[in-house]
Protein backbone atom coordinates (compact mmCIF):
# COMPACT_ATOMS: atom_id res chain seq x y z
CA UNK A 1 0.00 0.00 0.00
CA UNK A 2 1.51 3.41 -1.15
CA UNK A 3 2.58 5.40 1.32
CA UNK A 4 1.66 9.41 2.32
CA UNK A 5 4.10 11.48 3.29
CA UNK A 6 2.42 14.31 5.56
CA UNK A 7 1.98 17.75 4.52
CA UNK A 8 1.40 16.49 0.71
CA UNK A 9 -2.02 16.52 -0.54
CA UNK A 10 -2.90 13.12 -2.57
CA UNK A 11 -2.94 13.49 -6.68
CA UNK A 12 -3.88 12.04 -9.49
CA UNK A 13 -1.12 10.74 -11.74
CA UNK A 14 2.31 13.27 -12.18
CA UNK A 15 0.88 16.39 -11.95
CA UNK A 16 3.54 17.85 -14.58
CA UNK A 17 1.41 15.96 -17.38
CA UNK A 18 -1.65 17.30 -15.55
CA UNK A 19 -4.15 20.24 -17.19
CA UNK A 20 -5.21 22.51 -15.45
CA UNK A 21 -8.46 21.02 -15.49
CA UNK A 22 -7.01 18.13 -14.53
CA UNK A 23 -5.18 19.31 -11.68
CA UNK A 24 -8.77 20.74 -10.21
CA UNK A 25 -10.06 17.80 -10.33
CA UNK A 26 -7.15 16.60 -8.25
CA UNK A 27 -7.34 19.05 -5.93
CA UNK A 28 -4.23 20.00 -6.71
CA UNK A 29 -3.19 23.62 -4.80
CA UNK A 30 -1.55 24.76 -8.00
CA UNK A 31 -4.92 24.92 -9.12
CA UNK A 32 -6.61 27.60 -7.55
CA UNK A 33 -9.05 28.21 -10.43
CA UNK A 34 -11.65 25.84 -12.47
CA UNK A 35 -11.28 26.32 -16.45
CA UNK A 36 -14.65 26.05 -18.50
CA UNK A 37 -13.80 23.62 -21.21
CA UNK A 38 -16.49 23.63 -24.67
CA UNK A 39 -18.72 20.75 -24.85
CA UNK A 40 -18.86 18.78 -28.40
CA UNK A 41 -22.34 18.99 -29.42
CA UNK A 42 -24.00 15.50 -29.35
CA UNK A 43 -23.85 13.94 -33.14
CA UNK A 44 -26.73 15.11 -35.24
CA UNK A 45 -27.53 18.34 -33.86
CA UNK A 46 -26.54 21.20 -35.83
CA UNK A 47 -23.43 22.80 -34.63
CA UNK A 48 -24.55 26.17 -32.80
CA UNK A 49 -23.21 27.85 -29.98
CA UNK A 50 -21.24 25.37 -27.89
CA UNK A 51 -22.55 24.93 -24.20
CA UNK A 52 -20.07 25.40 -21.36
CA UNK A 53 -19.52 22.87 -18.89
CA UNK A 54 -17.72 23.91 -15.33
CA UNK A 55 -16.21 21.30 -13.21
CA UNK A 56 -15.80 22.69 -9.43
CA UNK A 57 -12.53 21.90 -7.68
CA UNK A 58 -12.94 18.80 -5.23
CA UNK A 59 -13.52 20.11 -1.67
CA UNK A 60 -9.97 19.84 0.46
CA UNK A 61 -9.77 17.90 3.38
CA UNK A 62 -7.49 17.44 6.09
CA UNK A 63 -5.94 13.91 7.76
CA UNK A 64 -4.88 15.02 10.97
CA UNK A 65 -3.17 12.54 12.59
CA UNK A 66 0.27 11.17 14.86
CA UNK A 67 1.88 9.09 12.85
CA UNK A 68 3.74 5.95 14.73
CA UNK A 69 7.53 5.67 14.43
CA UNK A 70 9.06 2.92 12.41
CA UNK A 71 11.25 2.62 15.43
CA UNK A 72 9.54 1.96 18.67
CA UNK A 73 11.40 3.15 22.07
CA UNK A 74 13.48 0.53 23.85
CA UNK A 75 13.26 0.18 27.77
CA UNK A 76 16.73 0.40 29.19
CA UNK A 77 17.53 -1.11 32.78
CA UNK A 78 18.58 1.43 35.01
CA UNK A 79 17.51 4.39 33.07
CA UNK A 80 14.65 6.75 33.62
CA UNK A 81 13.90 5.96 29.53
CA UNK A 82 10.22 7.12 27.63
CA UNK A 83 7.99 3.70 28.00
CA UNK A 84 8.11 1.26 25.62
CA UNK A 85 4.20 2.05 25.04
CA UNK A 86 5.29 5.75 24.64
CA UNK A 87 3.42 5.77 20.97
CA UNK A 88 0.91 3.11 20.97
CA UNK A 89 -1.83 5.64 20.84
CA UNK A 90 -0.56 6.93 17.04
CA UNK A 91 -1.70 5.69 13.91
CA UNK A 92 0.71 3.46 11.66
CA UNK A 93 1.80 4.71 8.18
CA UNK A 94 -0.75 1.78 6.41
CA UNK A 95 -3.73 3.20 8.33
CA UNK A 96 -3.21 7.29 7.29
CA UNK A 97 -2.30 5.98 3.83
CA UNK A 98 -5.80 3.66 3.43
CA UNK A 99 -7.47 6.44 4.97
CA UNK A 100 -6.41 8.82 2.44
CA UNK A 101 -6.97 6.52 -0.44
CA UNK A 102 -10.63 6.55 0.54
CA UNK A 103 -11.08 10.06 1.29
CA UNK A 104 -9.81 10.96 -2.17
CA UNK A 105 -12.00 8.06 -3.91
CA UNK A 106 -14.59 10.06 -1.79
CA UNK A 107 -14.25 13.04 -4.16
CA UNK A 108 -11.82 14.80 -1.55
CA UNK A 109 -7.97 16.60 -2.15
CA UNK A 110 -6.30 15.09 0.84
CA UNK A 111 -3.62 16.21 2.91
CA UNK A 112 -1.57 14.62 5.67
CA UNK A 113 -0.91 16.83 8.35
CA UNK A 114 0.98 16.13 11.67
CA UNK A 115 -0.20 17.18 15.00
CA UNK A 116 2.44 19.00 15.67
CA UNK A 117 3.52 22.25 16.16
CA UNK A 118 3.34 23.01 13.14
CA UNK A 119 -0.39 22.26 12.35
CA UNK A 120 -1.79 25.47 13.04
CA UNK A 121 -0.03 27.29 9.86
CA UNK A 122 -0.82 24.62 7.82
CA UNK A 123 -4.39 24.41 7.97
CA UNK A 124 -4.70 28.33 7.53
CA UNK A 125 -2.42 27.95 4.45
CA UNK A 126 -4.33 24.65 3.59
CA UNK A 127 -8.33 26.49 3.19
CA UNK A 128 -9.57 23.24 3.49
CA UNK A 129 -13.05 22.54 4.28
CA UNK A 130 -13.35 19.66 6.62
CA UNK A 131 -10.23 17.83 8.91
CA UNK A 132 -10.82 14.32 9.58
CA UNK A 133 -8.71 14.10 13.49
CA UNK A 134 -7.54 10.96 14.57
CA UNK A 135 -4.97 13.12 16.45
CA UNK A 136 -3.80 11.70 20.02
CA UNK A 137 -1.61 15.22 20.83
CA UNK A 138 1.42 14.99 22.69
CA UNK A 139 1.32 16.13 26.42
CA UNK A 140 -0.44 16.13 29.50
CA UNK A 141 -4.26 15.07 30.02
CA UNK A 142 -5.97 17.52 27.46
CA UNK A 143 -4.04 16.55 24.47
CA UNK A 144 -6.78 15.10 22.30
CA UNK A 145 -8.35 18.16 22.45
CA UNK A 146 -5.61 20.33 21.09
CA UNK A 147 -6.66 19.64 17.84
CA UNK A 148 -10.94 20.54 17.72
CA UNK A 149 -10.10 23.34 19.99
CA UNK A 150 -7.48 24.77 17.10
CA UNK A 151 -10.10 24.10 14.37
CA UNK A 152 -12.93 25.74 16.03
CA UNK A 153 -10.51 28.88 16.67
CA UNK A 154 -10.06 28.67 12.80
CA UNK A 155 -13.59 27.94 12.01
CA UNK A 156 -13.14 24.52 10.44
CA UNK A 157 -15.27 21.94 10.67
CA UNK A 158 -13.97 19.03 12.30
CA UNK A 159 -14.93 15.19 12.79
CA UNK A 160 -15.20 13.78 16.00
CA UNK A 161 -16.16 15.06 19.40
CA UNK A 162 -15.27 18.66 20.42
CA UNK A 163 -12.56 19.54 23.38
CA UNK A 164 -14.30 19.25 26.01
CA UNK A 165 -15.72 15.84 25.38
CA UNK A 166 -12.13 14.67 24.05
CA UNK A 167 -10.62 16.23 27.54
CA UNK A 168 -12.90 14.70 29.54
CA UNK A 169 -12.92 11.22 28.40
CA UNK A 170 -9.33 10.85 28.62
CA UNK A 171 -9.20 11.85 32.41
CA UNK A 172 -10.89 8.31 33.60
CA UNK A 173 -11.88 10.00 36.97
CA UNK A 174 -13.59 13.11 35.41
CA UNK A 175 -15.26 10.52 33.23
CA UNK A 176 -16.23 8.38 36.00
CA UNK A 177 -17.47 11.32 37.57
CA UNK A 178 -19.66 12.31 34.81
CA UNK A 179 -21.39 9.05 34.88
CA UNK A 180 -21.81 8.72 38.48
CA UNK A 181 -25.28 8.00 38.84
CA UNK A 182 -26.63 7.14 35.73
CA UNK A 183 -24.57 4.28 34.52
CA UNK A 184 -22.80 1.73 36.74
CA UNK A 185 -18.64 2.60 37.23
CA UNK A 186 -16.65 0.62 39.59
CA UNK A 187 -15.31 2.49 42.79
CA UNK A 188 -12.36 4.24 42.06
CA UNK A 189 -9.03 6.38 43.78
CA UNK A 190 -7.11 8.81 42.27
CA UNK A 191 -3.10 8.57 43.05
CA UNK A 192 -1.18 11.21 42.46
CA UNK A 193 1.62 10.81 44.91
CA UNK A 194 2.41 7.73 47.20
CA UNK A 195 1.39 9.11 50.15
CA UNK A 196 -2.23 9.09 48.71
CA UNK A 197 -2.47 5.49 49.83
CA UNK A 198 -2.46 6.10 53.50
CA UNK A 199 -6.23 6.15 53.70
CA UNK A 200 -6.61 3.46 50.75
CA UNK A 201 -10.19 1.97 51.62
CA UNK A 202 -11.20 -0.41 48.42
CA UNK A 203 -11.19 -3.97 48.72
CA UNK A 204 -9.02 -5.98 46.53
CA UNK A 205 -8.34 -7.10 44.61
CA UNK A 206 -8.52 -3.71 42.34
CA UNK A 207 -6.70 -2.71 38.78
CA UNK A 208 -4.17 0.07 38.66
CA UNK A 209 -3.83 2.55 35.61
CA UNK A 210 -2.78 5.57 34.09
CA UNK A 211 -5.33 8.29 34.77
CA UNK A 212 -5.21 9.74 31.15
CA UNK A 213 -3.71 7.70 28.75
CA UNK A 214 -5.41 5.87 25.69
CA UNK A 215 -4.75 2.72 23.85
CA UNK A 216 -3.89 0.06 27.34
CA UNK A 217 -0.37 2.41 27.58
CA UNK A 218 0.80 0.89 30.97
CA UNK A 219 -2.22 -1.44 31.26
CA UNK A 220 0.06 -4.73 31.45
CA UNK A 221 -0.31 -8.19 32.84
CA UNK A 222 0.47 -7.06 36.34
CA UNK A 223 -1.45 -4.19 36.55
CA UNK A 224 -3.91 -6.33 38.83
CA UNK A 225 -3.34 -6.36 42.69
CA UNK A 226 -4.53 -8.50 45.32
CA UNK A 227 -3.06 -6.53 48.18
CA UNK A 228 -1.67 -3.43 49.63
CA UNK A 229 2.08 -4.14 48.66
CA UNK A 230 1.61 -4.82 45.13
CA UNK A 231 -0.38 -2.02 44.73
CA UNK A 232 2.19 0.33 46.06
CA UNK A 233 4.55 -0.94 44.18
CA UNK A 234 2.80 -0.91 40.95
CA UNK A 235 1.63 2.73 41.50
CA UNK A 236 5.21 3.50 42.29
CA UNK A 237 6.21 2.37 38.79
CA UNK A 238 3.35 3.91 37.03
CA UNK A 239 3.98 7.27 38.69
CA UNK A 240 7.74 6.94 37.60
CA UNK A 241 7.26 5.79 34.06
CA UNK A 242 4.23 7.88 33.06
CA UNK A 243 4.28 11.26 35.45
CA UNK A 244 0.67 11.02 35.74
CA UNK A 245 -1.80 10.22 38.27
CA UNK A 246 -2.93 6.82 38.66
CA UNK A 247 -6.41 5.43 38.87
CA UNK A 248 -6.85 2.33 41.23
CA UNK A 249 -10.62 1.02 40.87
CA UNK A 250 -12.11 -1.66 42.51
CA UNK A 251 -11.49 -5.28 39.91
CA UNK A 252 -14.77 -6.72 38.45
CA UNK A 253 -14.47 -10.20 37.85
CA UNK A 254 -16.30 -10.92 34.59
CA UNK A 255 -16.14 -10.70 30.83
CA UNK A 256 -14.83 -7.65 29.23
CA UNK A 257 -17.07 -6.39 26.13
CA UNK A 258 -16.84 -2.91 23.91
CA UNK A 259 -19.49 -1.31 22.13
CA UNK A 260 -19.33 0.86 18.59
CA UNK A 261 -21.57 3.22 18.63
CA UNK A 262 -21.91 5.93 15.56
CA UNK A 263 -24.45 8.81 15.02
CA UNK A 264 -25.26 12.18 16.53
CA UNK A 265 -28.68 12.78 17.66
CA UNK A 266 -29.67 8.84 16.64
CA UNK A 267 -27.12 7.25 17.80
CA UNK A 268 -26.97 3.36 16.72
CA UNK A 269 -24.57 0.83 18.00
CA UNK A 270 -22.45 -0.84 15.47
CA UNK A 271 -21.57 -3.43 17.43
CA UNK A 272 -20.71 -5.79 20.58
CA UNK A 273 -17.05 -7.52 20.73
CA UNK A 274 -16.71 -9.85 23.72
CA UNK A 275 -13.11 -10.18 24.39
CA UNK A 276 -12.33 -13.89 25.14
CA UNK A 277 -9.23 -15.16 26.03
CA UNK A 278 -7.88 -18.32 24.52
CA UNK A 279 -6.03 -19.56 28.38
CA UNK A 280 -6.73 -18.75 31.89
CA UNK A 281 -9.84 -17.70 33.76
CA UNK A 282 -12.46 -15.74 31.81
CA UNK A 283 -13.29 -13.44 34.87
CA UNK A 284 -9.67 -12.68 36.06
CA UNK A 285 -9.04 -11.99 32.24
CA UNK A 286 -7.54 -8.18 31.33
CA UNK A 287 -7.36 -7.09 28.02
CA UNK A 288 -3.70 -5.43 28.64
CA UNK A 289 -1.21 -3.52 26.07
CA UNK A 290 0.10 -7.51 25.71
CA UNK A 291 -2.93 -9.21 25.26
CA UNK A 292 -3.61 -6.20 22.27
CA UNK A 293 -0.30 -6.32 20.74
CA UNK A 294 -0.42 -10.37 20.75
CA UNK A 295 -4.32 -10.54 20.01
CA UNK A 296 -4.11 -13.63 17.32
CA UNK A 297 -2.68 -15.65 19.93
CA UNK A 298 -3.78 -14.63 23.60
CA UNK A 299 -7.83 -14.17 22.45
CA UNK A 300 -10.64 -14.28 20.34
CA UNK A 301 -13.63 -12.02 19.73
CA UNK A 302 -17.26 -13.19 19.98
CA UNK A 303 -19.39 -11.06 18.09
CA UNK A 304 -21.85 -10.69 19.32
CA UNK A 305 -21.03 -11.80 22.81
CA UNK A 306 -21.27 -14.98 24.08
CA UNK A 307 -24.06 -13.54 26.88
CA UNK A 308 -27.63 -13.93 27.58
CA UNK A 309 -29.44 -11.49 25.42
CA UNK A 310 -30.70 -9.73 28.67
CA UNK A 311 -27.14 -8.28 29.15
CA UNK A 312 -26.39 -7.37 25.45
CA UNK A 313 -29.21 -5.11 25.80
CA UNK A 314 -28.14 -4.16 28.70
CA UNK A 315 -24.73 -3.37 27.43
CA UNK A 316 -26.25 -1.63 24.36
CA UNK A 317 -28.44 0.92 26.28
CA UNK A 318 -25.63 1.43 28.68
CA UNK A 319 -23.13 2.53 26.26
CA UNK A 320 -25.78 4.60 24.48
CA UNK A 321 -26.38 6.48 27.52
CA UNK A 322 -22.71 7.04 27.93
CA UNK A 323 -22.11 8.38 24.80
CA UNK A 324 -25.08 10.86 25.40
CA UNK A 325 -24.05 11.89 28.51
CA UNK A 326 -20.39 12.02 27.52
CA UNK A 327 -21.74 14.35 24.28
CA UNK A 328 -19.92 12.53 22.00
CA UNK A 329 -19.93 12.94 17.92
CA UNK A 330 -19.96 11.10 15.12
CA UNK A 331 -18.27 7.69 16.87
CA UNK A 332 -17.29 6.41 20.17
CA UNK A 333 -15.97 3.11 21.50
CA UNK A 334 -17.41 2.37 25.02
CA UNK A 335 -15.74 -0.46 27.37
CA UNK A 336 -17.06 -2.64 30.18
CA UNK A 337 -16.82 -5.15 32.25
CA UNK A 338 -20.12 -7.34 33.32
CA UNK A 339 -20.26 -8.04 36.80
CA UNK A 340 -21.18 -11.41 38.22
CA UNK A 341 -24.72 -10.41 38.74
CA UNK A 342 -24.87 -9.40 34.86
CA UNK A 343 -25.25 -5.65 35.50
CA UNK A 344 -22.17 -3.72 32.91
CA UNK A 345 -20.11 -1.59 34.66
CA UNK A 346 -18.33 1.29 32.81
CA UNK A 347 -14.35 0.70 32.77
CA UNK A 348 -14.10 3.66 29.89
CA UNK A 349 -15.29 5.98 26.60
CA UNK A 350 -12.55 6.04 23.39
CA UNK A 351 -13.94 9.04 21.26
CA UNK A 352 -11.05 8.47 18.98
CA UNK A 353 -11.21 4.79 18.42
CA UNK A 354 -8.61 2.89 16.44
CA UNK A 355 -9.81 3.15 12.66
CA UNK A 356 -6.76 0.30 11.24
CA UNK A 357 -8.04 -1.47 9.04
CA UNK A 358 -6.89 -4.73 10.60
CA UNK A 359 -6.51 -4.37 13.83
CA UNK A 360 -8.87 -1.70 15.34
CA UNK A 361 -11.45 -2.61 17.86
CA UNK A 362 -13.97 -0.76 16.06
CA UNK A 363 -13.57 -2.05 12.95
CA UNK A 364 -13.30 -5.85 13.60
CA UNK A 365 -16.67 -5.64 15.52
CA UNK A 366 -18.27 -4.06 12.75
CA UNK A 367 -16.73 -6.25 9.94
CA UNK A 368 -17.98 -9.18 11.97
CA UNK A 369 -21.92 -7.34 12.06
CA UNK A 370 -21.81 -7.12 8.29
CA UNK A 371 -19.61 -3.46 7.49
CA UNK A 372 -16.93 -3.12 5.49
CA UNK A 373 -14.15 -1.03 6.41
CA UNK A 374 -15.00 1.67 3.55
CA UNK A 375 -18.35 2.26 4.72
CA UNK A 376 -17.67 2.62 8.73
CA UNK A 377 -15.22 4.85 7.53
CA UNK A 378 -17.85 6.66 5.20
CA UNK A 379 -20.23 6.49 7.94
CA UNK A 380 -18.30 8.43 10.47
CA UNK A 381 -17.64 11.03 7.77
CA UNK A 382 -20.82 11.50 6.27
CA UNK A 383 -22.15 11.63 10.09
CA UNK A 384 -19.80 14.74 10.60
CA UNK A 385 -20.59 16.45 7.54
CA UNK A 386 -24.51 16.43 7.72
CA UNK A 387 -24.12 17.64 11.65
CA UNK A 388 -22.08 20.36 10.36
CA UNK A 389 -24.22 21.30 7.48
CA UNK A 390 -21.40 20.17 5.18
CA UNK A 391 -23.54 17.93 3.03
CA UNK A 392 -26.95 15.40 3.19
CA UNK A 393 -26.31 12.09 4.88
CA UNK A 394 -26.18 9.24 3.32
CA UNK A 395 -28.94 6.91 4.66
CA UNK A 396 -26.97 3.80 4.10
CA UNK A 397 -23.30 3.71 2.67
CA UNK A 398 -21.99 1.07 0.25
CA UNK A 399 -20.99 -1.80 2.45
CA UNK A 400 -23.00 -1.00 5.41
CA UNK A 401 -25.48 -3.59 6.49
CA UNK A 402 -28.94 -2.99 5.37
CA UNK A 403 -31.29 -2.25 8.93
CA UNK A 404 -34.10 -3.93 9.55
CA UNK A 405 -37.51 -2.31 8.35
CA UNK A 406 -39.46 -1.24 10.67
CA UNK A 407 -36.76 -0.72 13.80
CA UNK A 408 -38.77 -1.55 17.20
CA UNK A 409 -37.46 0.92 20.11
CA UNK A 410 -36.85 -1.54 23.56
CA UNK A 411 -37.00 0.66 26.34
CA UNK A 412 -34.22 0.04 29.26
CA UNK A 413 -33.20 1.67 32.61
CA UNK A 414 -29.71 2.15 32.79
CA UNK A 415 -28.69 2.35 36.79
CA UNK A 416 -31.94 3.64 37.84
CA UNK A 417 -31.61 6.45 35.20
CA UNK A 418 -34.26 7.69 32.64
CA UNK A 419 -35.17 5.19 29.84
CA UNK A 420 -32.80 4.86 27.21
CA UNK A 421 -34.31 3.89 23.67
CA UNK A 422 -32.05 0.77 21.78
CA UNK A 423 -32.53 1.18 18.09
CA UNK A 424 -32.57 -2.63 16.79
Amino acid sequence: MTQVPTGQPVTVGPIATLSPMERAQAGHPDASAVDAEPEEPPSGRRPGRARTRVRRARRRLALVCNVKPTAQPTAQPGAQDAPTDENEEFDSPETISALAQLFTQEGYSVTVLEADRSLPRRLIAGNFDLAFNIAEGRGGRCREALVPALCEMLGLHYTGSDPLTLAATLDKDVAKRLLLGNVKTPAWRVVRTLTDLADFDLPFPVIAKPNDEGSSKGIHDDCKCNDFHALEALCRRLLDDYGRPVLVEAFVRGPEVTVGVVGNAHPEVVGLMHVVPTQGEPGDFIYSLQAKRDFARRVRYAIPPELPPDICQRLEAAALAAFRLLDCRDVARIDFRVGPDGEPWFIEANPLPGLSPTTGDLVIMAKAMGWSWEALITRILREAEFRQGVLRPMLVARGEPKRKKPRSLDVVNVADSAPVAVVR
